[in-house]
């Protein structure tokens, strides 16, 4: 889509807003004043900016629209195109090209500010060794700005929550001291129930490298009138607001307190608040730093979360109970710098039994030896350092050595959901069958739709294919919806599995979470048989479009669809 844009102000988006604690809760005012306005507002203020499609169409009124189409639970890749051009011609700092989902456009507008190349997975890395502690150092001394800092920790965690920096534990206890005044001035018209948890919150320590609450199970929880969900944010950002004031004035102080606005939707209707600690994150070992936010992550994560009326809920609680039973300790790869990605060119016909067979031949290559699995690599050479077996004596006849290697295990995942007929779950299987029979090698096999089979190791080895075929028709089928995300977390689950390499056989009907999950390294998808494959190719294309945000790399896991 084009988007012409005239007479409008390159905007800066400030994430401080304040919604109101009284009547009926409404993000959308605020949403409005600090992310679409902003977008609409004229150059020269005698005339009107201008935002038009190709057909000189006004869009200008459907900004909040089509932000709010970029952040429901599933990513829309032209929801997320149309936005994201949107911004790169109306912002300062935005690159529409980033792979960041407009989500996270905060984090994006900081990065780009600071010069920083996106984050892509296992190109460009973001640790807290080389990122999060020295930006904490430099907003310490005061060489940095808070940008680099929430930059740094956005661009190596990507926490989908709300956060709030203090510069140490005293500017903690300083904001609580003004909330307690703001609390007494107040308090008679607050419910009994908050100025419960507003006590409990006043004994909260901000001494190690964060803190963090629950407010919300989900976006209609808690939003009564006066809640403490909605009093605690309000106040925050008013206290914020206050900082920031005082800091632009003549003679002001370098603010003690920010916004973290990870996600756009946690901005403004958060489930959880993240408070951190800079002096903390600055003196902290970057083992300890990553194992504290890989704990936020799994915790925000985690699908059971009890939100409690009376008293407050800590996120991490469970989670950094489990840590400590396990010592549990997280660390990160740096990667190497980012390349431009080739251009992705599709097949125009569906691949062969050859083609795929080629490509698995190749990922198993790349992937190297492994000590012991169910793929046998057998090879023969001739030596006169052994006899030869037909005779003994002649040491002039070389003998033969057979060595033994192990290529890792294949494990097959076989979308058998509604969308997938039988004609097409045989078409795959005989496929699958057939690449074994070439490889000679046993196969571990599952198959999905909403939920997953149980994991079967089929004996291919040294079998015909109708004894193959029969192994399979015992293998239960699942049925129902599909869901790719339980796949990669059952790989994840097991280092034994992360090991393997993983074959999808699907159709790829199915639509990518907007959160970033951890996709497996060794998972490829092949498209399953008996389709019509220009159908195929779009749902191929939608399915790498929406992954960018989790893993780039998605179209170079396609195996047979990639020329």
């Amino acid at each position: 889509m084009t988007i012409t844009v005239t007479n409008q102000k390159p905007a800066v988006l400030d994430p401080v807003h304040t919604i109101t604690c009284t009547g009926t809760y409404d993000p959308m005012p605020a949403i409005t004043s600090a992310i679409a306005d902003p977008l609409r507002t004229p150059l020269n203020p005698g005339a009107p900016a201008n935002i038009t499609d190709a057909k000189g169409l006004d869009l200008s009124s459907g900004i909040e629209q089509a932000l709010l189409a970029c952040l429901g639970d599933t990513l829309v890749p032209g929801a997320e195109d149309f936005m994201k051009e949107l911004l790169g011609q109306t912002m300062v700092n935005y690159d529409q090209t980033t792979p960041l989902p407009v989500g996270e456009l905060f984090a994006a507008q900081a990065g780009r500010k600071h010069k920083l190349p996106a984050p892509v997975p296992g190109k460009v890395v973001y640790t807290a060794r080389e990122d999060v502690i020295p930006s904490a150092k430099g907003l310490l001394s005061g060489s940095n700005d808070a940008d680099l800092f929430f930059a740094s920790l956005a661009y190596a965690y990507h926490p989908d929550t709300l956060g709030f920096w203090f510069q140490s534990e005293a500017a903690f206890d300083d904001f609580k001291a003004w909330l307690a005044q703001q609390v007494q001035t107040s308090g008679s018209a607050l419910p009994a129930g908050t100025l419960k948890l507003l006590g409990d919150f006043a004994a909260l320590e901000l001494k190690s490298l964060t803190e963090s609450l629950l407010l919300r199970q989900d976006d209609t929880d808690n939003n009564e009138e006066l809640s403490f969900a909605r009093l605690v944010v309000h106040l925050l950002m008013q206290y914020v607001e206050q900082l920031n004031a005082q800091q632009a004035g003549p003679g002001g102080t370098p603010a003690t307190s920010g916004v973290l606005p990870f996600t756009v939707g946690e901005l403004f209707c958060p489930k959880s608040l993240v408070f951190v600690n800079v002096e903390a994150h600055a003196r902290a070992r970057p083992g300890k730093v990553t194992a504290e936010w890989g704990i936020i992550n799994q915790s925000l994560s985690s699908p059971v979360k009890v939100v409690s009326n009376k008293n407050l809920s800590k996120l991490t609680a469970m989670h950094r109970a489990t840590a400590r039973a396990q010592a549990q300790a997280a660390t990160q790869q740096a990667g190497a710098p980012a390349t431009r990605s080739a251009q992705v060119v599709f097949r125009k016909q569906a691949p062969t039994k050859l083609d795929l067979f080629a490509a698995l031949t190749r990922v198993l290559k790349r992937m190297g030896k492994v000590n012991r699995s169910q793929n046998i690599f057998r090879k023969s050479k001739t030596t006169f350092l052994k006899a030869n077996r037909r005779d003994p004596d002649d040491y002039n006849k070389p003998g033969r050595i057979t060595s033994v290697s192990y290529m890792p295990d294949i494990h097959i995942y076989v979308d058998t959901s509604g969308s997938i007929t039988e004609a097409n779950y045989q078409e795959a299987v005989l496929m699958l069958i057939k690449i074994a029979k070439k490889l000679n090698v046993n196969l571990y096999f599952n198959s999905f739709s909403h939920v997953l089979s149980q994991e079967t190791l089929l004996k291919v080895e040294n079998k015909s294919v109708t004894q193959i075929w029969q192994e399979f028709r015992k293998v239960p089928k699942v049925d129902g919806g599909t869901d790719y995300k339980q796949i990669w977390d059952y790989i994840n689950a097991s280092a034994v599995r992360k090991r393997r390499l993983s074959l999808v056989i699907t159709d790829f009907e199915w639509r990518v979470p907007s959160t970033r999950e951890d996709h497996p390294k060794n998972l490829y998808y092949a498209p399953c048989g008996a389709m019509d494959w220009d159908s195929m190719v779009r749902s191929a294309k939608h399915f790498a479009k929406a992954m960018k945000h989790i893993d780039p790399a998605v179209p170079q896991r396609l195996l047979g669809m990639i020329v």
